[in-house]
């Protein structure tokens, strides 16, 4: 059994993926980066579990080496000082808090800082989405991502550490790109658990402005309605580039939160 930060009162616990059900219940009316969070819940991606008390849990503590993490449930006061000193070892973290979130005034007063995040959900009707394929120049190709062109990626590293391995991002995850010339210049990833995917694009700075996001995203809701899953999508509230891919593509505002690092 794998124990950390450990004191007289309280210990940090790292449960078994065996045992991941028991974290479900803690989550069970959390509705923010849901597909993100679940996917570490089903072993689909990468993350760590932690409690208190595995058989008599108070919280339930959800970190991916990416940097999101969740909290659940009602950690009293020592567990939420332990919380937050664990989560100041880690190289990057953020912490995912409703705008109402009880305990975000206590991670405020640690030092951990509020940014400003948007949800969209898309609740139009699937679109044609033939209409933006046919956008595209004739220069540009579409790839679904695999492993021969994974490398080349610019978000390379970023779904690696949200995966653990590439084997489990193609078999979990879903990810389409623009080559131009053999270059990948614009990339869509999904993000999915539960029936659910969070929409994830990145576009080379010197081919922004084509609508290639815009495009490859298309691609990649084409994918999830064919197989019914609901795509959500997320933001820093200041990424006016990215929100205005969202409306493009029909997603609207669905809440505010805050990421805490």
């Amino acid at each position: 059994m794998d124990l950390i930060l450990k004191n007289e009162k309280n210990v940090l616990e790292l449960i078994d993926i065996e045992e991941y059900m028991i974290a479900r219940p803690f989550f069970a009316d959390f509705k923010i980066n849901e597909p993100i969070l679940h996917a570490m819940l089903e072993n689909r991606s990468a993350g760590k579990v932690f409690t208190d008390n595995k058989t008599n849990p108070s919280f339930m503590l959800v970190c991916s080496p990416a940097g999101y993490v969740f909290l659940g449930g009602e950690p009293n006061q020592a567990s939420l000082i332990q919380i937050a000193s664990y989560l100041k070892t880690l190289s990057y973290v953020s912490l995912v808090s409703p705008s109402d979130w009880k305990f975000k005034d206590f991670f405020l007063g640690t030092g951990f800082t509020a940014v400003d995040r948007m949800q969209f959900q898309r609740r139009a009707a699937p679109s044609n989405w033939d209409s933006w394929k046919n956008k595209l120049p004739s220069q540009y190709f579409i790839s679904r991502i695999n492993k021969e062109n994974f490398f080349q990626c610019n978000w390379h590293s970023f779904i690696l550490s949200c995966y653990g391995e590439s084997d489990r991002f193609f078999s979990n995850g879903m990810g389409f790109c623009l080559t131009d010339q053999g270059k990948i210049v614009s990339e869509s990833y999904g993000l999915i658990a539960s029936d659910k995917a969070e929409i994830g694009v990145v576009t080379d700075p010197s081919y922004r402005g084509q609508n290639l996001g815009t495009c490859i995203c298309a691609i990649m809701l084409e994918y999830c309605y064919e197989r019914n899953i609901e795509p959500f999508w997320s933001c820093n509230t200041d990424n006016s580039a990215s929100a205005a891919i969202a409306k493009k593509l029909g997603f609207e505002v669905d809440c505010s939160y805050f990421f805490l690092r």
